[in-house]
């Protein structure tokens, strides 16, 4: 009987060193080769998931500025602008990224990257406390031991036989070694442009605006607290550690504010403009310091109402490939009018810098904004509301059985 165990213990002991040894030599996350090597590499690398990559390697590593916030920011801020020639800058924004994910990446960062510059890009849905969170994000990534972990992993041993079998990343893929997106083709939206807004939309109205299953959007967390805490502490940290904190409201399409208006959320997107900007001036008093910049990008304007192409028409669009996500050009000049208060390619006046003094103006004239939109594109409200009728016909939710069964 002894032997018999002696022998089960070694074959279970030589199982797990294989299996750790096999991930470690694939690395599907790259999480296990020494960060600095990996800068140097000019090719994307092959990155099996974008989120382990970034909380467990990335937002550790030395850096002189961090790129957070959703999929917005993922996508549409690029690497090689300007603003960040000759500084190692890291991107560890993800798809589905909720603020709360984005004050623990924060955290990381300040106190064992030491930044000297952040940029965040606000989005309002990552702000709803019943936002169910992507399926790969989980605390135990925020552990030191989650390297070990995963290197024993039968799920990582299966991200490495699939990373084996690819030849290579693919358009669009993360990532580079410091965390930002592979390039994407444009013209392959050509001709689809409106069937990938509307898609986009349907999506954001079943499960981001109001999600499964309470079908509401809340500030409030379930066991206590509230998202804008999060927010708070990000800025805290930011005065803390002394970092450039730049923050910026996404500058999705025009299409997208009348998703969230569909969704009869108005008065909440304004009420959290006001709060994040309550936020930074009462946390700056606190400081005895300036309050960070936030620029908000969103609304109606020359950039965000872009005329989406019919199916028949093969252009592709400059400034967006759907609803929600803005090209790295935008993104470029969201950065430099951050930076430098002038941007290349959009309107002089396009973005505002947020203060108390200013907001109740600002949100005006984007209503006002909003109501010329709705007057000139006629089709792309149409098919919006078509969309919105269509969720609703869809969507089951307990308050509301009623009216949709």
């Amino acid at each position: 009987m002894r032997r018999y165990l002696t022998h089960f213990l070694v074959s279970v002991l030589s199982l797990a060193c294989m299996i750790a040894g096999f991930n470690w030599w694939i690395d599907p996350y790259g999480i296990y080769r020494k960060h600095e090597k990996l800068l140097e590499r000019s090719a994307p690398m092959l990155i099996m998931n974008e989120r382990v990559f970034k909380t467990v390697a990335l937002a550790r590593a030395k850096s002189d500025m961090v790129v957070l916030g959703s999929s917005r920011t993922d996508i549409g801020i690029g690497r090689g602008y300007p603003e960040f020639e000759g500084k190692r800058v890291l991107s560890l924004a993800t798809f589905g990224q909720p603020i709360r994910e984005t004050r623990q990446l924060m955290e990381l960062a300040v106190t064992q990257g030491n930044p000297q510059t952040a940029i965040l890009g606000l989005d309002f849905f990552a702000f709803n406390a019943l936002f169910v969170p992507p399926s790969d994000y989980v605390e135990e990534n925020y552990s030191p031991l989650r390297p070990y972990s995963l290197m024993l992993s039968v799920s990582t041993l299966s991200d490495s036989w699939r990373a084996l079998r690819r030849k290579g990343p693919a358009d669009g893929d993360c990532c580079y070694a410091d965390g930002f997106r592979t390039p994407q083709d444009l013209s392959r939206y050509a001709g689809s442009y409106r069937q990938q807004f509307a898609a986009n939309e349907r999506m954001y109205l079943l499960e981001k605006y109001l999600p499964y299953p309470e079908c509401a959007f809340s500030f409030t967390k379930k066991k206590g607290g509230d998202t804008l805490d999060d927010f708070r502490e990000i800025v805290k940290l930011a005065h803390q550690h002394q970092v450039d904190l730049r923050l910026f409201v996404s500058p999705s399409h025009a299409r997208q504010w009348e998703t969230l208006a569909a969704a009869g959320l108005w008065d909440e997107w304004e009420d959290w403009k006001r709060r994040l900007v309550q936020i930074n001036e009462e946390v700056a008093l606190l400081f005895n310091r300036p309050p960070l910049p936030i620029w908000d990008f969103s609304g109606y304007d020359e950039v965000s109402g872009e005329e989406v192409p019919v199916s028949s028409d093969p252009r592709t669009m400059r400034w967006y490939t759907d609803s929600s996500h803005y090209t790295p050009e935008l993104g470029r000049n969201v950065v430099q009018r951050m930076f430098s208060g002038m941007a290349d390619s959009v309107p002089a006046d396009w973005g505002a810098r947020l203060n108390s003094d200013n907001l109740d103006v600002h949100l005006e004239k984007i209503r006002a904004s909003r109501n010329r939109y709705r007057s000139s594109h006629a089709q792309d409200t149409g098919e919006l509301e078509k969309v919105a009728r269509d969720v609703s016909r869809l969507k089951h939710c307990p308050d509301k059985q009623g009216e949709n069964s």
